[in-house]
């Protein structure tokens, strides 16, 4: 019949006025929601098909390494599930700087500061202990801070600020709101994936809480005294990106998982727009939410 396997999607949905606090609940249809046939496959439009998973890097952090007449600089990459790319490298000159999102780099003291170590004595502290002698951590850093215009949390604010939006008015409240927001829960997810193996590749004894999947200050830090500890070892090996336990398999609901919370925040959007025009004391659930970005996130 050339139909396609699928049942509605209906939520209840409850709006409370904080003002009056009355309480509406109402069924909400969201749409057509596809099913899954016993064999994995689904029926789109009379057509049996299946959707192909993904063979994916994984999330976590990665070690790279460069060679440079005759030593090997060594870098990392933060790869989260969803999110800003942190890639951090080792100059020539032993300078340690960071590009977020394929941007222009910036000395990685400037990052730290952005993220609350804001003295230079506080930095130098965190590395004063690198293995193999501490002495070649510290000259790592004391080269970036050597580097580093900003001095304190708001200079470092705005000097990453520059190079993610470079023409806009920089200040301080700007750069804190983006860069504050980069980093939470909303736009960045290392995922469980991504927190097990980071804390795997650092060597950390126990697992951070299940929460903890957004990336911290101590991660930073950890993963450029190990970024230090590579380039101190001269028989350190980058990672392999190739090796299939640096990989994993992204499998048809967490594709359609990603796909709806994209519908879903456009629909919040719009929710919030309503809001600000409707007249708040006759408002229903059903005036306020449009189903159809959902619907066509899914279709897509």
């Amino acid at each position: 019949r050339g139909v396609t396997h699928e049942a509605p999607l209906r939520v209840k949905a409850r709006l409370t006025n904080k003002r009056t606090g009355e309480v509406k609940e109402q069924e909400i249809f969201l749409g057509d929601f596809p099913l899954m046939t016993n064999r994995g496959t689904f029926i789109v439009n009379g057509v049996e098909r299946v959707v192909v998973s993904q063979l994916i890097r994984s999330s976590g952090v990665f070690f790279t390494m460069n060679p440079w007449r005759g030593r090997r600089l060594f870098g990392a990459k933060i790869i989260p599930n969803r999110g800003a790319w942190l890639e951090l490298e080792t100059d020539y000159d032993g300078v340690l700087s960071v590009k977020i999102d394929r941007k222009r780099k910036a000395p990685v003291t400037a990052l730290l500061r952005a993220f609350g170590l804001e003295k230079n004595d506080d930095i130098l502290a965190r590395f004063a202990d690198v293995d193999t002698g501490s002495l070649w951590g510290i000259r790592y850093i004391e080269a970036t801070l050597a580097k580093d215009t900003s001095r304190d949390q708001g200079e470092g604010l705005i000097d990453i600020y520059k190079r993610i939006r470079p023409g806009d008015l920089a200040t301080v409240d700007n750069a804190r709101q983006l860069i504050t927001s980069m980093f939470s829960f909303e736009r960045y997810d290392l995922a469980k994936v991504g927190r097990y193996k980071m804390n795997q590749r650092l060597r950390r004894p126990e697992p951070l809480a299940e929460g903890e999947r957004v990336l911290t200050l101590d991660d930073l830090v950890a993963v450029l005294r190990e970024v230090i500890r590579l380039n101190n070892n001269p028989l350190a090996e980058g990672d392999d990106i190739d090796h299939l336990g640096n990989r994993r398999i992204r499998i048809f609901g967490e594709l359609l998982q990603n796909r709806l919370r994209v519908g879903l925040t456009r629909m919040e959007r719009i929710v919030k727009d309503r809001m600000s025009t409707l007249d708040l004391y006759t408002l229903t659930p059903a005036q306020l939410i449009n189903a159809r970005p959902l619907m066509a996130a899914i279709k897509e």
